[in-house]
């Protein structure tokens, strides 16, 4: 069961920005510099060419970096990143391992980033890269899906945060983050658990267990969140991207917040295509900050 939240040190100093240069990678630039200006954050934004390439005969890794260079320099020269603390990197490696390196030794403490929601068959083949970096990164991942618009990325006011939780003890951490953003934006905050089956609630007692789910949930805020941040518990049966998803839009979200689920090792997982985390993070309409404990 999920701990109530306490209060621990949170703070976004150093924001690192992945890019691939692709159109996701546009619409998740323009959220790591809205962050960056709205925290104060210094904004670290890197491109790593991989060491291994699917094709059959790869490209030069000479050209490879060479190009990613000339269009990270590009990049840089845009007026977006006026008055925002930079620096700008090129590594070569596998990338999850490339950022963990860089989190300890500039201490970052978000990751931003595009996925491009691949799916099916074609997911199982190539992997996501971004699921790979929630999984294994030691700090809090933003990942800014192909359905998010980059409209609001400048601004990034935060009025609607919906925090998704499973009521186990790995989401805990991602309660205090969605509370601290919460207060900070003055922002309405949903806390939502889905009941993944009919099957898991007691024959002729569906509404016994709900009510007992809601309580609960509002047993993981301290006392006084209730008096800083207007809050609302729900509480939903079937599965659980789905209705997390479906929440979100109606509540018009401008952030989903949840812990990460993950039953095999990240590179596994990252090549599901059915599993909750990549639903999510593939079909929502606005960014998604997962936070592991």
């Amino acid at each position: 069961m999920c701990s109530p939240v306490t209060s621990i040190r949170i703070s976004l100093h150093n924001i690192l920005l992945a890019t691939d240069f692709s159109s996701c990678s546009e619409t998740a630039l323009s959220y790591a510099l809205g962050m960056s200006r709205r925290y104060g954050a210094t904004m670290y934004t890197v491109s790593v060419v991989p060491e291994e390439l699917s094709d059959v005969q790869p490209p030069d890794p000479f050209y490879l970096r060479h190009s990613a260079e000339n269009k990270m320099a590009n990049l840089v020269k845009s007026d977006l990143f006026q008055g925002i603390r930079h620096h700008e990197l090129v590594r070569e490696g596998f990338i999850s391992e490339v950022l963990s390196e860089l989190i300890g030794r500039f201490e970052i403490d978000l990751i931003v980033l595009g996925t491009h929601g691949r799916g099916g068959i074609k997911k199982l083949v190539l992997g996501s890269v971004a699921e790979e970096i929630v999984d294994s990164a030691y700090c809090p991942v933003l990942t800014v899906g192909p359905h998010v618009s980059s409209k609001l990325g400048p601004e990034l006011k935060l009025r609607r945060i919906l925090y998704a939780t499973d009521l186990q003890p790995g989401s805990a951490r991602a309660l205090t983050y969605a509370l601290w953003l919460a207060e900070r934006d003055h922002a309405y905050l949903t806390v939502l658990h889905v009941i993944k089956t009919l099957a898991d609630v007691p024959l002729g007692h569906p509404e016994a267990e709900r009510e007992t789910a809601r309580k609960r949930l509002a047993q993981l805020l301290p006392p006084e969140t209730t008096l800083s941040v207007e809050t609302e518990f729900i509480v939903g049966t079937g599965a659980p991207a789905e209705h997390i998803l479906k929440v979100a839009e109606d509540q018009g979200a401008d952030l989903i917040v949840m812990g990460p689920h993950r039953a095999s090792p990240a590179r596994v997982s990252a090549r599901l295509p059915w599993v909750t985390p990549h639903r999510v993070l593939g079909h929502a309409r606005c960014p998604v900050l997962t936070v592991r404990e």
